[in-house]
């Protein structure tokens, strides 16, 4: 089969996957695989739940070669879309526009996505070598109050970089985000889990309207997209808060075919909240990040 047809192939199965999640069961299910491969789009991230729905782990030939570990003999790989980037040298617009430079001084290198083609990765389970180098994801942390109490104070903390979080009293409301203000509220007397999945629901909020602010985009969708960004983070922090997120999500959900018009922006914000955890100083979240690029 040649390439184009393989890539032809991997985009049906795309649609294919989701036009199976008919319930918000079904989108819960998938959110919870998802948060184990929050770095890859959520177009691959389906390619590879329907080619191994068991996998946890994944990686390329070489990458596991990196980390000491050996595909074993005879695996099947699972195939993922990979992008293949190009550079092309262009001339960049002068800031000052009463100033000219030579050309030399004008051209700048640029990466842009002239395709796709076919790669496979690798599930943990097809490998055999050292445990040394992998990952240690955070574990357990619903375990009791105190610990409940302990990844909230520092979300908190790292989330209050970005966006400016208030705690408050005297209203029915969980939490909010002003879109004027840009501040997000979660209410003072709410247990920690449930305060956890409300700060992660709002930051969903945030940066959902920031990377799309169309204001056509209808409020049930929006909500839908907040609660499954809270799902993924949460799953990934090792919090399970499905109890509470699938009637919310089964609230709003009107048609299930908006699961489909979410997917991709789940999978962005979910990105940015967990890559802005890895990438802070916490000592909680160093082990959220992953070296492979987002695919």
């Amino acid at each position: 089969m040649k390439n184009a047809d393989k890539i032809k192939a991997a985009l049906e199965r795309i649609d294919q996957g989701l036009a199976v999640i008919n319930t918000d069961e079904d989108w819960l299910k998938f959110l919870k695989f998802q948060s184990l491969f929050y770095q890859y789009s959520y177009g691959n991230t389906m390619m590879i739940f329907l080619q191994n729905p068991e996998a946890t782990f994944v990686k390329g030939y070489k990458a596991w070669n990196k980390l000491g570990r050996f595909v074993k003999k005879g695996s099947k790989g699972l195939a993922i879309l990979a992008p293949c980037i190009k550079k092309i040298e262009t001339f960049k617009e002068p800031e000052d526009k009463s100033q000219y430079h030579d050309a030399e001084g004008e051209k700048e290198i640029k990466k842009i996505l002239a395709g796709f083609r076919i790669a496979y990765v690798y599930d943990i389970a097809d490998t055999d070598g050292s445990d040394e180098m992998l990952p240690v994801l955070v574990k357990g942390l619903s375990g009791n109050s105190k610990s409940q109490c302990e990844i909230y104070n520092r979300l908190f903390n790292v989330i209050s970089k970005e966006f400016v979080i208030k705690e408050i009293t005297g209203t029915a409301s969980k939490g909010s985000y002003n879109l004027e203000s840009k501040i997000i509220t979660v209410r003072s007397d709410l247990e920690y889990l449930q305060k956890i999945k409300t700060l992660l629901h709002e930051t969903g909020h945030a940066y959902d309207f920031e990377m799309n602010p169309d204001e056509a985009i209808p409020r049930n969708r929006r909500e839908l997209i907040a609660e499954s960004v809270a799902f993924v983070v949460s799953m990934r922090l090792g919090l399970d808060t499905s109890s509470y997120s699938m009637g919310y999500i089964q609230s709003w959900l009107k048609d299930k075919d908006e699961l489909k018009l979410i997917a991709d922006t789940v999978q962005k914000v979910s990105y940015k909240i967990i890559n802005m955890l890895a990438e802070s100083n916490d000592s909680a979240f160093l082990d959220l990040k992953e070296s492979e690029e987002n695919v």
